[in-house]
């Protein structure tokens, strides 16, 4: 089969694809099968009458494509379009509430992950209180106030008001969260 043909003066491909087309003409093409699909909806056409309207302004827009290729096009498009259609058809409002839902529950899965992280570090937190409170504790303080230790060391925890403050920062955080001395008491004992 010759691949092209003289139409009207034009030589036209006759095996041409719908890929082959300038990207502005696909884009137009593309809108009007959408069209088309509409009104097919709407208005209850057939096939060949949807895509009649499209040829026909593929023809006034002087675009050489042939026939069974926008057939196989517009039939392969007709799920993207209904999905498109139905989309619109969905108050913007929706979309906006299910992108906060998403994050709300994407926000709570993390939160949740780091309270229980946080809970599982009272551990830690158990055995700092227990250093700030021991003998051990105020011989270092004593050292340091001696200078016994080296400048460079940092030396939070043998601040006065160091360790006193992260305890009750923690005991705060523990009752925004809703943890009690129970649950303290049982974290310590795992």
């Amino acid at each position: 089969m010759n691949k092209h043909k003289k139409v009207n003066g034009q030589l036209l491909q006759m095996n041409k694809t719908f890929k082959q087309l300038k990207e502005k003409q696909r884009v137009k093409i593309s809108e009007w099968m959408y069209s088309a699909y509409k009104k097919q909806v709407e208005e209850g056409l057939t096939n060949d009458e949807a895509i009649m309207l499209v040829m026909d302004k593929i023809e006034k827009a002087e675009i050489w494509i042939p026939d069974h290729e926008m057939v196989q096009r517009y039939n392969s498009k007709k799920k993207q379009y209904r999905n498109r259609l139905l989309s619109e058809k969905v108050p913007q409002h929706i979309f906006l509430m299910e992108k906060i839902l998403d994050k709300a529950q994407e926000k709570m899965d993390s939160l949740e992950k780091q309270i229980e992280e946080y809970r599982e570090f009272q551990l830690e937190i158990k055995k700092l209180e227990s250093y700030y409170t021991s003998q051990q504790w105020k011989n270092d303080f004593l050292m340091d106030e001696k200078g016994e230790f080296p400048d460079r060391l940092k030396r939070g925890v043998l601040s006065e008001d160091g360790i006193y403050n992260v305890l009750e920062r923690n005991r705060e955080l523990l009752e925004r969260i809703g943890t009690t001395d129970d649950e303290d008491k049982e974290t310590g004992d795992r």
